[in-house]
């Protein structure tokens, strides 16, 4: 029974994830993500080519999508086990979302870099850090106009934000347990974030990164 728990939440989050927000909303908009600036599905890019109204729409939506599998896991398969396991399942929940989100099943497996999704997760896993992880991931945008810093800035200090605040608050229980699942799952999620980015770190670094507030431009045809 534990086993298809398992399995069921997985599934459960990797099917969520795959709804291709950006592209919904962005051909609402009239435009086809896909084939405007880095061609992602993300909030980023829709913001850049259908303007902030329709990329907050997004953002929100992603974010949805990683919550909601881990809050179905913690209120729904996980009541009658045990707290680690729980724990887990949560964890491989909200991951399975943020694949699906980045590797989405309805529209050939070409999506985002997962950071909304990856905050969806975090705030359902681990509200206070999260929130404080905000911090790092908003100030680098206010500072550089990069998005992209600041998504692998938050994303990084997550994980670490959050082992500090279980020690805090759980001393001698950082990592065990529920706790372990949590960590693991937020420093796989901000490996995955910033190697997604690999592309805009070669950018920052050429001066050639877009800026917040600058737009998509259409991507050559192929």
């Amino acid at each position: 029974m534990l086993v298809l728990h398992f399995i069921i939440a997985i599934l459960v989050g990797y099917l969520l994830g795959s709804i291709p927000s950006g592209l919904i909303i962005g051909r609402y908009a009239g435009v086809d993500v896909r084939r405007t600036g880095s061609g992602k599905t993300g909030a980023t890019n829709v913001l850049r080519s259908a303007g902030w109204k329709a990329g907050l729409i997004v953002a929100t939506a992603d974010a949805l999508k990683g919550a909601i599998p881990v809050l179905l896991v913690q209120h729904a398969l996980g009541v009658n086990v045990n707290p680690t396991a729980a724990g887990w399942m949560a964890a491989c929940a909200g991951l399975a979302a943020i694949a699906g989100h980045n590797y989405p099943l309805y529209v050939g497996f070409k999506g985002g870099r997962g950071v909304a999704t990856t905050g969806g997760m975090a705030l359902a896993l681990a509200l206070p850090p999260t929130l404080l992880a905000l911090l790092f991931f908003i100030i680098p945008i206010v500072v550089t106009r990069y998005v992209s810093l600041g998504s692998m800035i938050g994303a990084t200090t997550l994980p670490f934000l959050y082992l500090a605040y279980a020690k805090a608050t759980q001393p001698g229980h950082a990592l065990t347990g529920l706790n372990l699942a949590y960590f693991m799952a937020l420093l796989i999620a901000a490996i995955a974030i910033d190697v997604s980015h690999h592309d805009n770190v070669q950018r920052i670094l050429n001066g050639t990164e877009r800026k917040l507030g600058e737009r998509a431009q259409p991507l050559p045809a192929k």
